[in-house]
């Protein structure tokens, strides 16, 4: 497993030693997380219920190629690793397949809150066996995760920086 994975990590422990408490008692962060960790429900709930889990599923495992490729796991950032701490998820690295995503393990993603890359992407595969309609109420579910997100991680940004002052 490359150091700056392993490093990425240890950063963000640093920060969830440093900032944890602090964040978790902010009433706003709370509120911040809940509906993060509601949105990522729903996006997971209609990538199954549209079929996609299945679709990404088949893909991995029948060796056609997967979009979860060692380069995603680079999409990662020390704020994105705190806040799946914060979400009482620790990351797993996977270290048996060299070519694919370090946190991609054999029962799927170890993260909750993951890159935006890994929320929205649609592949050609994806195009061809799932219908528009499904893809477009997907996107519009995806968006509300990728939106709670964005808010979240810079609520959080602002607040280590003033707490560091």
């Amino acid at each position: 497993m490359p150091n700056c994975i392993e490093n990425l990590i240890a950063s963000a422990y640093n920060l969830r030693i440093s900032y944890g408490d602090s964040l978790l008692q902010d009433s706003e962060m709370h509120t911040l997380l809940l509906r993060l960790n509601k949105t990522i429900a729903a996006t997971v709930n209609e990538m199954e219920s549209v079929g996609v889990a299945k679709e990404c599923a088949d893909c991995a495992v029948n060796g056609e190629g997967t979009c979860c490729g060692t380069r995603t796991g680079y999409k990662c950032d020390r704020i994105l690793i705190l806040l799946n701490l914060l979400l009482s998820v620790s990351p797993v690295i996977q270290t048996r397949h060299p070519r694919l995503c370090h946190f991609l393990t054999e029962q799927g993603c170890s993260l909750r809150a993951r890159p935006v890359i890994c929320v929205n992407f649609i592949c050609q595969r994806l195009l061809r066996n799932i219908t528009h309609e499904n893809l477009v109420r997907l996107q519009e579910v995806a968006g509300e995760e990728l939106d709670a997100l964005f808010t979240v991680e810079e609520y959080v940004k602002k607040k280590i920086a003033s707490i560091s002052l």
